[in-house]
């Protein structure tokens, strides 16, 4: 897998930078499992169930995502490889800054919903959040499986129930965003919907279907005769997501066009803002942090995003809100709750750094001087939005 990554990250066009979210409960860390599954990084008869991105004690003790956690994973269509770096973000309302910085690493989302509670206060929060930062979305409707087992609708109920849901994103996606959400409208036909059980490791979208012969009577039927784990083979969850994930999700160098001049105020006109407008891997590197981890043997990794030029393992590198110079120790690469040790990355990465000490989520890192990011803020943190708007306003 860290070959397939290596080899990959180099190429921009064919790398998607995700993010999971959605209401507490509704699957997302389950969902993840699924996809990790097909990415050959843990085995059949643990997907749906081992929760293998929530690997801190407590979030294991308490069944819920604290930290939002990154992965890489290689996913192929139409005999092309792309490069899906993964953040798998909190649904709690506690959480929900780990949300907002998760947003500026990525450039797409896939925004899980319960088939059965529908849109819950969180999943406007999180979808907010996404869109605050210019972040396309795609539609799961995921625990299908509880409306055909435990409710026991009828196909046309479920029809009716999933346009509720649908409508109701749309016209969110519209409030929240009215210069993107005519573009972002998610649609049935067009696959930018899957539905599906995570928990039992399956999905469809119309594309699917229509590409391998299923229909919904198959679903049902399964359930009905007690075939239903046939399904994950059928239809696996990973394949339908990630097919749709690679079409309807931007890629670094389109997303950067239109995400750019929202959370950076450079000068675009310049030949930094050329770089950062088109994931230019040429020049000096600009590193955005999301994250800071501490680990006891390595001790602070930044995790987050390159925009602009490639970070080398022992440059030299300037904080910029800090104003210090430091100096790269490791790179990093993403492989579950591991990390993998590279020499170089370049943009439109999203990545982990050693040796940026003194750092702290939202610090903008570069080789020299310039003006830094927007700072990342959420509406969990008002205190430190009120300090931005009045230093705007001086």
């Amino acid at each position: 897998m860290v070959d397939k990554v290596i080899r990959i990250m180099g190429n921009p066009e064919n790398i998607r930078n995700i993010a999971t979210c959605a209401h507490i409960d509704h699957g997302k860390t389950t969902f993840s499992d699924n996809l990790l599954w097909g990415a050959g990084m843990m085995s059949e008869e643990l997907a749906g169930k081992a929760c293998v991105l929530d690997f801190h004690e407590d979030e294991m003790a308490r069944g819920i995502t604290i930290d939002a956690a990154n992965v890489s994973m290689v996913h192929e269509l139409d005999g092309q490889e792309y490069l899906i770096n993964l953040i798998d973000t909190p649904g709690h309302v506690d959480f929900g800054g780990d949300v907002t910085r998760a947003m500026r690493a990525v450039d797409g989302a896939i925004t899980l919903c319960c088939a059965v509670e529908g849109i819950m206060p969180q999943t406007e929060t999180v979808l907010k959040q996404a869109l605050r930062e210019r972040v396309k979305p795609i539609l799961f409707i995921n625990k299908v499986d509880r409306l055909i087992k435990e409710v026991k609708l009828t196909p046309e109920a479920m029809q009716e129930k999933f346009m509720k849901i649908i409508n109701h994103v749309n016209k969110l996606i519209i409030d929240i965003s009215p210069d993107m959400g005519p573009k972002w409208q998610v649609n049935v036909l067009d696959g930018s919907v899957c539905f599906g059980s995570a928990f039992h490791n399956w999905a469809l979208s119309v594309p699917y279907m229509k590409k391998k012969g299923i229909s919904f009577k198959d679903i049902i039927d399964a359930y009905e005769n007690d075939t239903w784990k046939e399904l994950k083979h059928k239809a696996p969850l990973h394949e339908v997501i990630l097919d749709a994930v690679i079409k309807h999700h931007p890629s670094p160098v389109k997303a950067q066009e239109y995400r750019i001049p929202k959370i950076w105020h450079g000068d675009l006109n310049s030949p930094l803002g050329q770089q950062l407008l088109h994931a230019d891997p040429k020049g000096n590197p600009v590193f955005v942090i999301t994250k800071i981890v501490i680990d006891p043997q390595a001790g602070e990794i930044a995790a987050g995003r390159i925009f602009g030029g490639t970070m080398r393992k022992g440059e030299m590198v300037r904080l910029n809100r800090a104003k210090t110079d430091v100096r790269i120790q490791q790179l990093y690469i993403y492989n579950g709750p591991k990390r993998e040790i590279v020499d170089n990355i370049p943009a439109g990465n999203i990545i982990g750094v050693g040796g940026l000490k003194g750092a702290y989520p939202g610090e903008t890192v570069s080789v020299g001087e310039m003006e830094p990011f927007e700072q990342i803020t959420h509406i969990f943190d008002p205190v430190m939005t009120k300090a931005i708007e009045a230093k705007k306003t001086k």
